[in-house]
């Protein structure tokens, strides 16, 4: 049957790869970029022994948990989108989230959307403003960037050679 049949087969392959070459055309490149950050305890402790306290208290995982909800929160997010004049519209476009890297005090945020540069510029604003709000309400410990986002070369989605491999 598949010998007599076999344009069944290949034409079924191709209309595959067809479909996911022009699914792959008429996508919108996303890009995507990510920032590190640092959390320390705060070097204007009064004692060393207070260093020492905080150390200890910094690898309850809660500390950091709340640094990551801070820097992934929608008002952070919201409020740099108009400090750097983006639409609302057009942010919605873009993606963030902050993970705390296993075993280390060090944040990762990343940021997605269809604009390289903007997603690098809106990482590094993010990681600002988040530096600033956890000032003001954890004196205890210190939020600084430990490597900025770069605006990335290349989209990560969508791939054609990948997604055509796939369908194949």
């Amino acid at each position: 049957m598949l010998q007599r049949n076999w344009w069944v087969v290949a034409l079924t392959a191709l209309s595959a790869v067809n479909i996911a070459l022009v699914a792959s055309y008429l996508a919108t490149p996303m890009y995507g970029t990510s920032a590190k950050f640092l959390v320390s305890p705060n070097s204007a402790l009064a004692t060393e022994g207070d260093i020492v306290n905080s150390l200890g208290t910094l690898d309850r995982r809660s500390i950091i948990s709340t640094y990551a909800e801070i820097i992934s929160s929608s008002r952070i997010f919201e409020e740099t989108g108009q400090e750097l004049k983006i639409a609302p519209d057009d942010l919605r476009n873009y993606s963030h989230s902050a993970v705390v890297l296993a075993d280390a005090n060090v944040l990762q945020l990343t940021v997605e959307g269809p604009d390289a540069e903007t997603t690098a510029r809106l990482a590094n604003a993010i990681g600002q403003r988040s530096i600033i709000y956890a000032e003001q309400f954890l004196p205890v410990y210190n939020l600084d960037s430990l490597d900025l986002a770069v605006a990335p070369t290349g989209p990560f989605s969508p791939q054609p050679v990948r997604d055509v491999g796939i369908a194949l």
